[in-house]
């Protein structure tokens, strides 16, 4: 017998056993032809197109992404669906920029008592990744913190005025203070919030201040373009540039001020904010370069007229990154396993009656440079946000842990029975409920929810395509199956995919899918948008 009946079998059995033991037995499955037509001989065919050489990474700036995207339209076309643009294409298009910023051209230079001092690009300063281009000349203030909150009866600018000068602030830290019993922190106070204070009152740009010679710090431009969407380009890259000093240049600021690395970490140590007496020169070049990018995008229709305007949203992305010193960064895993899997829901849709609702099916773009295909559709929706009911994204499902693994980068690399999932509980408890009930009736997978935990320091719930919905409302699953050694490495190759596994995944998707799109209400929100429940 083939595979796909033995499963076929297995699931009518489940189906059957589940009939007379559980509430959510009434809810149905999808047919048991089209949960067999998953294989792992098809998702394997799907993962070494995309995953190829030819395709060299699917880098999102790459002519190669293109024909992956057309593979994928070409996919959804054979099985039936329709195209889910604007325009009736598969293809939402769009602009983005790619970003250089020149270190030749980039120079920061002081003039102090002593002479003027240059400081390099990388070396001495960075820029932080909003920052376009610049040609300033302006005083430095010191303004301590960088902390404006009058409501604490606290405030770093309330003696100095920067209007037209550089605001020079530390970046890490901030004043004790105390309200309510409760004292400041870098959630009431972040990053952000010092840089509209200084934009606020008027500054000509803010450089911030490392608080030892060793601290991390923004994330600024370095070696790699920065790729952002064009029509957000000129809201994003703004003329108010900031800064981060590095410990040179830090260093040179703190001996003005009669301070040290090591006397910072005493805040009645540092002075209050006043004028530096040094001005400072800053040119920040930039060279661009216009690409377009694509969703892939299809509909199929759902049976019932009165359900068929609402969605239920399967996603995957199907970029990675861009080829270099020789290699190519193929991305089996990452997400080429994801976009296997849901060419393989998609078709399986297909098979048999079709669901009540409509299926939605986006290929996103760009995820590894920003999520920038999901914003995109967010802020561009070819069907109505709120028409979308829930939002079942796969990312990375197709890496299964050795029994012997001993590798600490494979640590949380699930094995051959265990899947995490991440957000199911975040908006709303009954679509958590419904995918246990379907993974009890389907697969028995072990569902690890460790990721889902605010505490896990990878934070991935705000780290693929779904938290873009998820921040509209939208009922979201990541599905996933753990970081590893070849997590973007040349080394994610094909032949270290659990194709078995991936085919189970994709079953219990799909059924968790089928039964979303067939309930007889719309799924409830009833958990705070913000995500602060864990499981």
């Amino acid at each position: 017998m083939c595979y796909w009946k033995r499963r076929a079998i297995v699931v009518l059995v489940l189906l059957s056993v589940g009939a007379g033991s559980r509430p959510s037995a009434t809810l149905p499955l999808p047919p048991a032809a089209a949960m067999g037509s998953i294989t792992p001989a098809e998702l394997r065919s799907h993962v070494e197109f995309l995953a190829s050489d030819e395709l060299g990474g699917r880098y999102v700036a790459s002519d190669s992404i293109h024909i992956a995207a057309r593979y994928l339209a070409s996919r959804l076309r054979s099985y039936g669906f329709r195209g889910g643009a604007a325009d009736g294409s598969f293809f939402q298009t769009f602009d983005i920029l790619m970003k250089r910023l020149l270190p030749d051209q980039t120079v920061l230079e002081m003039a102090t008592p002593a002479g003027k001092r240059s400081y390099g690009y990388g070396t001495d300063f960075v820029a932080f990744m909003g920052t376009g281009p610049v040609n300033l000349q302006a005083e430095l203030i010191f303004v301590r913190f960088g902390v404006s909150l009058p409501e604490w009866g606290y405030d770093d600018y309330a003696h100095v005025d920067v209007k037209g000068k550089l605001a020079v602030a530390l970046l890490g830290g901030l004043p004790p203070l105390v309200r309510d019993g409760r004292a400041l922190s870098a959630q009431d106070y972040s990053l952000q919030h010092k840089i509209e204070a200084a934009r606020a009152r008027g500054a000509a740009g803010l450089l911030f201040l490392r608080d030892t010679p060793d601290a991390g710090g923004m994330r600024g431009f370095r070696g790699t373009p920065r790729i952002s969407i064009a029509e957000e380009e000129a809201r994003m890259a703004f003329a108010f540039p900031v800064l981060l000093a590095e410990p040179r240049l830090t260093a040179d600021l703190l001996s003005a001020l009669g301070l040290t690395f090591e006397r910072l970490a005493a805040p009645s140590e540092i002075p209050t904010s006043k004028p530096l007496g040094l001005t400072a020169s800053v040119r920040i070049a930039f060279e661009t370069h216009r690409q377009q990018a694509a969703n892939v995008i299809g509909i199929l229709d759902g049976a019932d007229p009165e359900r068929r305007n609402e969605y239920v949203l399967l996603s995957a992305h199907y970029d990675h990154l861009q080829a270099r010193d020789g290699q190519v960064y193929n991305g089996a895993d990452d997400n080429a396993s994801g976009t296997a899997t849901v060419l393989e829901i998609a078709q399986a849709f297909t098979i048999g009656e079709r669901p009540k609702r409509s299926i939605l099916v986006i290929f996103h773009t760009a995820e590894e440079v920003g999520l920038l295909g999901s914003k995109y559709f967010v802020t561009h929706p070819t069907v109505p946000l709120n028409a979308i009911v829930a939002n079942l994204n796969v990312d990375m499902v197709g890496r299964t842990r050795a029994p012997n693994d001993a590798n600490p980068a494979n640590r949380e690399l699930s094995d051959a029975n265990t899947l995490y999932l991440i957000g199911s509980d975040k908006l709303s408890r009954e679509l958590h409920e419904l995918s246990e009930q379907t993974n009890r009736d389907t697969e028995r997978f072990n569902l690890d929810y460790r990721y889902n935990r605010e505490d896990h320091p990878q934070r991935l719930y705000y780290r693929s395509d779904h938290y873009n919905y998820a921040q509209r409302g939208i009922p979201v699953i990541f599905y996933f199956t753990g970081l590893h050694e070849d997590y973007h490495r040349s080394t994610d190759d094909t032949e270290k995919l659990d194709f078995e596994k991936m085919a189970r995944i994709g079953r219990l998707i799909f059924a968790t899918a089928w039964r979303i799109a067939n309930l007889e209400h719309r799924l409830r929100v009833d958990q705070p948008i913000d995500g602060t429940r864990t499981h």
